[in-house]
């Protein structure tokens, strides 16, 4: 039986790392497939930016429908449509058609997700064996950041067999890998279900999700579509404007609404959700631009930027191993550390860049850079659910996600718009490192602002252990 609850969590630690990796793959492969499908610059944002509208705009809907119908059955579902649309993406003819595969791709990323998080709570009952677990699920954030960044740099250099480029390998690989979760979740997971869960509101998750699209479409493409966006962002901000009316109108009228706007009354939640909403804003944003500057800007191929970036992750993973530890010895103070690093860690990137220059140097900055991420990023959802009622945790932790992968995609487009304006499609070094400089002046001004917050937040949001606590 303990078995089975260990391979139960490989199987949940499998999918959650295949819906991280989906986001980094591609970012190394952008300008082959820019290059590929003869795509615009603001279209080439919106192949990673609308895996992360879908997959924000279905992670409170994936929740509840997982707890209304069943876990087990919504996640096979998930992984079911995202080896589906996985597939889509990489047959893609046109940028259009890869656009909306990859908006699939990440609703079905949002029907897993959840399901993961919740069954670590049903299978691991045990304070001790769920920390082990929950530390497990921050560890496959690492390894999905820095496989995602090596095969998308690898995978792009190998030769195109019975496909015309190689690109198309990023999507292909999640076929055997979905199939072989499929058929393990058939087996070996347990059926879980919440019978007190109330209906879902379907009309309140369509109109989420339409509002969101059209907010990221408008930020990405309005450098070149002005027109067009005069239309979508308007209607954009009417759509979730309707959406927050209809959840006062539910809440007035004693229904379950899709989201608790209650919630917004807790001050340690919402500097929570702020900070964590600047990070995101700056970290995919980064990973985005940065691959790009390497392979345009400095001339790395595909192979050598992926393999750059991977020291990132790696220090993310040996970090994440003791942040916990850190942070309950010196409480907040591990935030305000890792935000230092970050921006000491940029800065030192911008210098060393102007030379142009990647080696050792290069490696550790990255590093440092990982280092900071894992001692900053997994505390903003502690102190969001602090001190939370019971039942809000839930509706908590759903929209938490959904502005982590909202601002994320939000960031994307709008440091991806300034950089490839100062590019102006030249493709000297001189103009991408000018784009460049000033996207990181972004990320900058994103981190500064988090560290703002941090300084505001009580020293209580997150106590450190007494030195000399021993019974």
């Amino acid at each position: 039986m303990k078995n089975k609850k260990y391979i139960s969590l490989l199987i949940l630690l499998l999918a959650h790392l295949l819906t991280i990796l989906d986001i980094f793959i591609v970012n190394v492969a952008i300008p082959s497939i820019q290059r590929g499908l003869g795509s615009s610059n603001g279209k080439i944002q919106l192949v990673v930016a609308m895996y992360m509208v879908g997959f924000a705009s279905f992670l409170i809907i994936g929740g509840k429908t997982g707890d209304y119908f069943g876990r087990k059955k919504i996640f096979v579902l998930g992984m079911l449509l995202f080896m589906i649309s996985s597939a889509g993406c990489g047959f893609a003819d046109s940028t259009d058609q890869l656009i909306i595969l990859r908006f699939f791709q990440g609703i079905s990323a949002g029907l897993m997700s959840p399901q993961v998080l919740s069954y670590i709570q049903v299978l691991f009952t045990d304070h001790k064996e769920r920390t082990y677990a929950m530390g497990w699920y921050g560890i496959a954030i690492g390894i999905g950041t820095m496989l995602g960044q090596f095969l998308g740099g690898f995978l792009v250099e190998l030769k195109p067999y019975l496909i015309d480029q190689s690109w198309r390998y990023i999507f292909l690989i999640n076929i055997p890998i979905c199939a072989s979760g499929i058929l393990l979740a058939i087996r070996y997971l347990n059926p879980s279900r919440d019978y007190s869960s109330l209906q879902m509101d379907y009309w309140s998750a369509f109109i989420l999700c339409i509002g969101l699209a059209l907010l990221v479409f408008s930020m990405a493409v309005g450098l070149e579509q002005s027109g067009l966006v005069k239309i979508t962002l308007p209607v954009s901000i009417v759509f979730i404007c309707v959406f927050i009316f209809r959840q006062i109108k539910r809440k007035s009228n004693k229904k379950e609404p899709l989201l608790n706007l209650e919630l917004f009354k807790n001050r340690n939640f919402n500097m929570a959700v702020s900070a964590s909403a600047l990070f995101m804003l700056m970290l995919d944003a980064y990973f985005f631009v940065l691959a790009v500057f390497l392979q345009e800007g400095i001339q790395l191929s595909p192979m050598q930027a992926g393999y750059f970036i991977v020291f990132q992750g790696s220090g993310f993973i040996l970090a994440s191993f003791l942040s916990a530890r850190l942070v309950l010895r010196f409480g907040k103070s591990v935030l305000i550390f890792g935000v230092q690093l970050l921006i000491t860690a940029i800065i030192l990137q911008l210098v060393l860049f102007y030379y142009p220059i990647v080696d050792f140097r290069g490696y550790v900055i990255m590093f440092l850079h990982g280092v900071g991420v894992a001692l900053v990023l997994p505390s903003f959802a502690n102190i969001a659910l602090k001190n939370l009622p019971q039942n809000m945790i839930g509706n908590a932790s759903g929209l938490y996600s959904t502005v982590q992968q909202l601002f994320g995609a939000l960031g994307i487009t709008l440091t991806g718009s300034v950089f490839y304006y100062l590019v102006k499609g030249n493709t000297d070094f001189k103009h991408f490192y000018n784009a460049f400089f000033y996207g990181t002046f972004i990320h900058l001004f994103c981190l500064i602002s988090v560290l703002l917050i941090l300084f505001l937040l009580p020293n209580s949001v997150l106590p450190k252990k007494e030195k000399n606590s021993k019974k």
